[in-house]
């Protein structure tokens, strides 16, 4: 019972960081990266479709970097772990879902952030294939470290190509609106 208080106070508390920061666009952000890891995550059974990486280039490009690193401490790791704590394992199908979402690629999400910030001038479309690079480089080299017979997942990083820049580049002008905003 302890436990759900807490989870509930730091939740609250993320909303009100999410409010007064404000703006259409780290809202927009927040509400598809937690779509992304407390309802998507649960049944995603096509690997690479994720939605934090889209997230964070918006966040950085509207309000910076200081607000990008918060953005990406509070809202992919904070907030959907609360969640997910407190729905706890309904729904699950997706077997590599996780409830605790705080791992090695939070860390490169914040070098991201970084990133994104000196590339800030270049369209979009050229932010978010930089970035994929880097994400699945980084990803892919801690496999390698980290296990003996790490073999690289073909489908997932093409996947996540293909489905990123087409939403940058089938939505591009929407994604400048947001930014003009």
């Amino acid at each position: 019972m302890e436990e759900k208080l807490l989870y509930s106070l730091i939740l609250i508390i993320s909303v009100l960081f999410i409010y007064f920061v404000g703006g259409p666009i780290i809202i927009f952000a927040s509400l598809i990266v937690i779509f992304e890891k407390c309802v998507f995550g649960r049944v995603n059974i096509v690997p690479g479709i994720e939605f934090t990486t889209l997230a964070t280039i918006l966040v950085v490009l509207g309000y910076g970097w200081v607000t990008g690193i918060l953005f990406c401490i509070f809202v992919p790791m904070v907030i959907p772990t609360i969640i997910n704590g407190l729905i706890g394992e309904k729904g699950v199908v997706n077997p590599d879902f996780v409830i605790l979402g705080v791992g090695f690629g939070n860390i490169i999400d914040v070098f991201c952030v970084l990133i994104i910030y000196l590339v800030r001038e270049l369209d979009i479309f050229w932010i978010m294939l930089i970035i994929l690079i880097f994400k699945h480089t980084m990803n892919n080299l801690a496999g390698k470290l980290k296990e003996v017979n790490f073999v690289l997942n073909y489908i997932e990083i093409t996947v996540g190509f293909l489905f990123n820049l087409s939403i940058i580049y089938f939505f591009h002008s929407f994604w400048l609106y947001l930014l003009a905003i």
